[in-house]
């Protein structure tokens, strides 16, 4: 199963960071958003989406591309990291996967450092080798997802 793990990450790499956890159980290619062209996905069978969540949303890249990505039957599986823990458009982001004939296979989310002028430090240190080994775990039950409805 051919699989890309698309990702925006900010200045502590922490949604980075996932992804290559990810990627090592996938074997999956990574990329960075702004380096994916939405005609490049007809080559893979699964398409993990992650964000770090800025004012409780997925980064505006990782939205306009979900925006662009072309009408297609794709499994898809989106994460994210975040100090807040919130991700309200998680909703809409879900209906514009359907939208595009998506089907999203899982969903991954772990907290993620980010303390600006001292706040959200219960978050340091994250994510951490435990949302490491969950990520990985999210990962390979995935394998096994995609098995089924392909």
């Amino acid at each position: 199963m051919k699989t890309i793990i698309i990702y925006r990450s900010g200045r502590s790499m922490n949604t980075q960071k996932i992804a290559a956890a990810m990627a090592e159980v996938l074997g999956a290619d990574l990329a960075k958003v702004e380096d994916v062209k939405p005609e490049m996905l007809s080559g893979y069978d699964l398409i993990g989406l992650g964000s770090g969540i800025y004012a409780s949303k997925i980064h505006r890249r990782m939205f306009k591309f979900i925006k662009r990505m072309p009408l297609r039957d794709k499994n898809v599986f989106i994460f994210c990291t975040s100090g807040s823990g919130e991700f309200k458009n998680k909703a809409l982001v879900e209906a514009k996967l359907a939208a595009k004939g998506c089907n999203v296979i899982g969903e991954f989310h772990c907290p993620g450092e980010f303390s600006p002028l001292g706040f959200n430090l219960d978050k340091k240190g994250h994510p951490d080798e435990q949302d490491f080994v969950a990520a990985r775990k999210f990962a390979a039950g995935l394998l096994d997802k995609a098995s089924l409805i392909s």
